[in-house]
């Protein structure tokens, strides 16, 4: 992974993960159906990601 990898990773995802905690906190039903999509959704974009970077960066 290049640099702006790790830049996406560290100014994007991690705070919003963090965002994601706190809102999980406020909820006073603690519904958590929908908080695990979206976590899930997450990863797999994550992962889609980190494979294209894969295939463009890797040397032909």
């Amino acid at each position: 992974m290049n640099s702006m990898s790790f830049l996406f990773f560290g100014l994007m995802l991690i705070p919003f993960i963090l965002f994601l905690i706190w809102v999980v906190k406020q909820d006073k039903k603690k519904n958590y159906i929908g908080l695990a999509v979206l976590v899930v959704a997450i990863l797999i974009a994550a992962y889609v990601a980190i494979n294209v970077d894969l295939k463009y960066m890797s040397p032909a």
